[in-house]
């Protein structure tokens, strides 16, 4: 737990090697923040990391009973090929849960990564979005329209 969750309260989980040494730095840290889970991947390269991410997201939002799910991925290897990833069980999963998700990059490559499986998601019924901004995320979850981001996830991309 981070010294700032300690005092909003926040209940947070390190996993993944956070304080190991260099030679496996994929690192994951989940917290419940503020009425929606705060979901981070940092240094993820591989299809196992990825699945192990994805499940503990799954294990959190079970555990705290929150539907809506910001997930920031930073220093990443985007993904272009969802199905080799498994995304269809999650997004499966997402449908039959009703959770709402936003994704956050760090980079213009992970951001279209995330655009892709928005769409993908989004033509299976799912509420899922991409965002170039935590912020601009964090506001979409909060308003409970699942239309509404659409357009400023197009106008973020213009710019």
């Amino acid at each position: 737990m981070d010294t700032d969750d300690r005092s909003r309260g926040a209940h947070c989980a390190v996993a993944g090697g956070a304080l190991a040494p260099r030679r496996s730095s994929v690192r994951h840290h989940i917290c419940a923040d503020s009425g929606y889970l705060r979901c981070e991947l940092f240094n993820r390269q591989t299809l196992e990391e990825t699945r192990a991410f994805l499940d503990a997201v799954v294990a959190a939002a079970t555990e705290h009973r929150l539907p809506l799910i910001l997930i920031r991925v930073r220093n990443s290897v985007p993904i272009f090929t969802i199905e080799r990833y498994g995304f269809s069980e999650y997004l499966e999963l997402t449908f039959k849960s009703k959770y709402r998700i936003a994704l956050v990059g760090d980079t213009v490559e992970l951001r279209i990564a995330h655009q892709y499986i928005a769409t993908i998601a989004r033509m299976r019924g799912v509420k899922l979005r991409a965002f170039a901004s935590e912020a601009a995320a964090i506001a979409w979850l909060r308003s409970g329209d699942a239309a509404a981001g659409a357009e400023e996830v197009r106008g973020q991309w213009e710019t």
